[in-house]
């Protein structure tokens, strides 16, 4: 009987083992793995567009669920002007900044406004898509690419590349988003102008052919689907996903390639420097922000992330891109912007 007893007992001390180190479920995604120790609201300025900004809160907000994502999209005109008014000010209220373009992150880093960080996923980043010292790192890739009507345009007059726009029948029928307000038609047309193919002389005859302006590449698709304007110039992603959502528009990528690493940085003085750095590897993380940008047909910056049918690398995309010194437009912006507005009687 002692014997039996024994055994039970035995049978009973294994089952209770047993029990108490069977594994757990998992927890939901964020909660359990020490993201629920962030909180806070951080703050966003970004010129990546509304739908974009939407779609990284929700994933950045599914990580760390006690952390609010907010964020100002606007123009990079706009957010630099922002941003600038209130270094001015002294109250900074942005913890992230996402520009279309570098050169106004290159003024600010000239004026000392940003803070110096080297994300651990930038080493992922190609070299010549950031900063050397630290102070800002390319996050996405903007293509610039002809928007054409698909009411007033017939596809089979779409040129193929920016110099199609000088035919006769686009005379009065294009618009491009203002290069004083917008960052990726500033770096437009620095490029164009810095290519052998095209210069000042170009744009003079983009004068002549009666180029119109509106304030941001959302304003300008909108109106080249009311059949206002036949043709524009326009980010590839802008006119993408205009088009998924119904929009009566068509997109043609041009031969001659015009591409942009959009970069990050973080303005010293925000609000919140520990949610800064946080929102910052966020988006430079393949398995975060960059994971997501597709979904908004964005190319993201670095390599080694699932992408759609049709679309390519960054580095793909950048090794064929007509080349843009970026610390010169910085450096002569103001006097590129001059001479285009007084060619353009703006």
């Amino acid at each position: 009987m002692k014997k039996v007893l024994s055994i039970l007992l035995s049978i009973m001390l294994i089952l209770s083992f047993a029990a108490c180190t069977k594994k757990e479920d998992p927890k939901p995604s964020g909660e359990g793995d020490g993201n629920e120790k962030y909180s806070g609201t951080v703050m966003l300025y970004t010129s990546a567009g509304e739908d974009a900004a939407q779609a990284l809160k929700k994933v950045f907000e599914e990580k760390y669920p006690n952390v609010t994502l907010d964020f100002y999209a606007a123009t990079s005109g706009k957010c630099n002007t922002k941003l600038a008014t209130e270094f001015e000010a002294g109250n900074v209220s942005c913890d992230v900044v996402w520009l279309a373009e570098p050169s106004g992150l290159i003024d600010f880093k000239n004026q000392d406004r940003l803070l110096q960080y080297v994300s651990p996923y930038a080493a992922a980043v190609d070299p010549q898509f950031k900063d050397p010292d630290g102070y800002y790192t390319g996050a996405r890739i903007l293509i610039m690419g002809l928007a054409y009507s698909e009411t007033a345009c017939p596809k089979d007059q779409v040129p193929k590349n920016f110099d199609g726009l000088l035919d006769p029948n686009f005379t009065g029928q294009i618009i491009m988003a203002d290069p004083n307000a917008s960052g990726s038609s500033k770096a437009f047309v620095y490029g164009l102008v810095h290519s052998e193919k095209y210069g000042w002389d170009y744009f003079e005859k983009l004068a002549a052919q009666k180029l119109e302006f509106d304030t941001s590449a959302n304003a300008v698709n909108q109106k080249i689907a009311a059949g206002d304007y036949k043709i524009g110039i326009s980010p590839e992603h802008t006119t993408l996903n205009s088009i998924s959502q119904g929009s009566p528009l068509g997109y043609q990528a041009t031969s001659d390639v015009l591409a942009i690493a959009c970069p990050i940085a973080i303005p010293k003085g925000c609000p919140n420097e520990e949610l800064a750095k946080l929102l910052y590897d966020f988006i430079l993380d393949p398995q975060g922000g960059q994971k997501a940008l597709p979904t908004f047909n964005i190319t993201p910056i670095v390599d080694g992330i699932d992408l759609p049918e049709g679309m390519k690398s960054a580095k793909e995309i950048t090794a064929n891109a007509l080349p843009i010194d970026w610390v010169d437009l910085a450096n002569t912006s103001k006097e590129m912007l001059d001479k285009f507005n007084k060619m353009f009687g703006k």
